[in-house]
């Protein structure tokens, strides 16, 4: 025998090969990760594919799939940016009253007008359809530029109309918060309208908001075109022009009227939401907003719309009407009638006229709807009291002029009708997370996990290319 010592080498199966390879790296991996099924896993170079192992690998390709396929449909509905609306009723101690504005069914005065003979003729065929641009009279009144003051003189006076107002149970003059404007039906007057103090009620019922009495004067009225008897009720936000309300009643003579408000308040989501199906709105609430509109504040759609039909009348007749806020020449009658109102009337039913205006809803605007029920008025009693203090001629007479206009809320209720995004930043994250854990098993923390992976992963094949040893790079982190 020799005297050489023999030394026994023992075999270390979980000490690491002096070459750090991918192997390695996918095992360190598979060993840490909390991420299902990539503990059952093992490369080719480790061990030959089991049956389990291969089950396993297409149960984990297979939920991985159908993770993205929904985590891609997730983001896509949430950049399609999906809303809910949410109907919310208030019971409310006060509530702002809207302006209430009244116009006569026939705004121009047949009295005032008697000082032109042709004038009545005129009107009857007018609104006969009987005149065209050829049979026009050739009188002043009719070829000359009209003016304002002349509208307010051949139109009804408000003072003699408006018998007795009152509001919230205490009876004031009327003419006191009763404004005159200019609305595409003529001569007009407004109750709370741009008013420094907006009205404001504590308790619903009929007797308790607006109670108007009035004479409509049917023996002044001339020829117009609606042929009809009595006033035009339109009720709207106390900063929007009449002509803009969307809310309009009407009130016959020889009845009282009783007009139960409900108001509703609307809160819509700016770009990049849709409003209204199809449209944006505008939020003229932010400290970025400018007004558009040259001749109307605030901004509304319906301001805006007004305001782009005028420009285009102004434009193609070189004149404005009583109700244009813009100034400059009135039309004289021929003018209003040959150009003004059809061009008016005709653009408003161009199927992209709202295309060409540009005009967008705001976000945030108050509506109001209305029940109108009536009785019959005055009742017998009260008719010799009326005739002695109302100088009415007789009972026919009042059945024929005189209006009672009740304005008031059914109930101290506001509803809120909010639009709000389906998805949040919070919800989205949440869906993800929730199909991550669904699917894989995965957190926040495991897609870290991943991400460092794919990161050693670089790492390694660049040391490779340098020829640098990985395993000492990798290990320094």
């Amino acid at each position: 025998m020799t005297g050489e010592k023999t030394e026994a080498v023992t075999f270390d199966a979980g000490r690491r090969s002096p070459t750090y390879r991918l192997n390695d790296l996918w095992t360190e991996f598979r060993d840490s990760t909390g991420l299902h099924s990539v503990d059952k896993i093992k490369p080719p170079s480790v061990s030959p594919f089991s049956i389990r192992g291969s089950i396993w690998m297409i149960a984990l390709c297979s939920t991985t799939a159908f993770l993205v396929y929904n985590l891609v449909d997730q983001i896509g509905n949430y950049y399609s940016y999906p809303t809910i609306t949410k109907f919310t009723p208030k019971m409310m101690s006060v509530i702002d009253f809207p302006a209430v504005t009244i116009c006569n069914r026939c705004t121009l005065n047949k009295t005032r007008l008697d000082v032109y003979p042709e004038m009545e003729n005129y009107l009857f065929n007018r609104h006969n359809g009987s005149v065209d641009a050829r049979s026009f009279p050739v009188s002043d009144v009719f070829q000359d530029q009209l003016s304002v003051e002349w509208w307010n003189n051949m139109s009804m006076e408000g003072s003699k109309m408006l018998f007795s107002c009152a509001f919230g149970g205490v009876e004031f003059d009327c003419m006191t918060r009763f404004r005159p404007i200019f609305t595409s039906e003529g001569l007009c007057h407004t109750f709370n309208f741009n008013d420094s103090e907006i009205a404001r009620v504590k308790k619903a019922g009929d007797s308790k908001n607006l109670v108007v009495l009035m004479n409509i004067y049917q023996d002044q009225y001339t020829f117009v075109a609606n042929m009809a008897a009595g006033i035009k009720v339109f009720l709207h936000n106390p900063s929007v022009h009449p002509d803009a309300s969307s809310t309009i009643v009407m009130a016959a003579p020889g009845f009282s009227t009783y007009v139960a408000m409900q108001k509703y308040e609307y809160f819509y989501q700016p770009q990049p939401y849709l409003a209204f199906g199809h449209m944006d709105c505008v939020d003229t609430t932010s400290p970025k907003f400018v007004n558009p509109l040259k001749y109307y504040s605030p901004y509304t759609f319906n301001h805006c719309v007004m305001e782009c039909v005028q420009a285009k009348a102004f434009n193609q007749c070189g004149c404005v009407g009583p109700s244009d806020p813009r100034g400059g020449p009135l039309c004289s009658l021929t003018k209003q009638d040959s150009c003004y109102n059809p061009v008016r009337d005709a653009e408003s039913t161009e199927a992209n006229f709202l295309q060409e205006c540009g005009c967008v809803g705001e976000c945030r605007f108050d509506s109001y709807t209305a029940q109108v029920s009536s009785s019959s008025f005055p009742a017998k009693v009260w008719v010799d009291h009326l005739l002695k203090t109302r100088g009415a001629q007789d009972k026919e007479a009042m059945l024929e002029n005189f209006v009672m206009l009740r304005v008031f809320y059914g109930q101290m209720m506001v509803t809120t009708i909010t639009q709000q995004p389906q998805h949040t930043v919070a919800t989205l994250f949440s869906d993800i997370g929730g199909q991550m854990g669904l699917c894989l098993g995965a957190s926040m923390l495991t897609v870290a996990e991943i991400t460092e992976f794919l990161v050693f992963i670089i790492i390694f094949l660049l040391d490779k290319c340098r020829g640098r040893k990985a395993r000492n790079r990798i290990s320094n982190w």
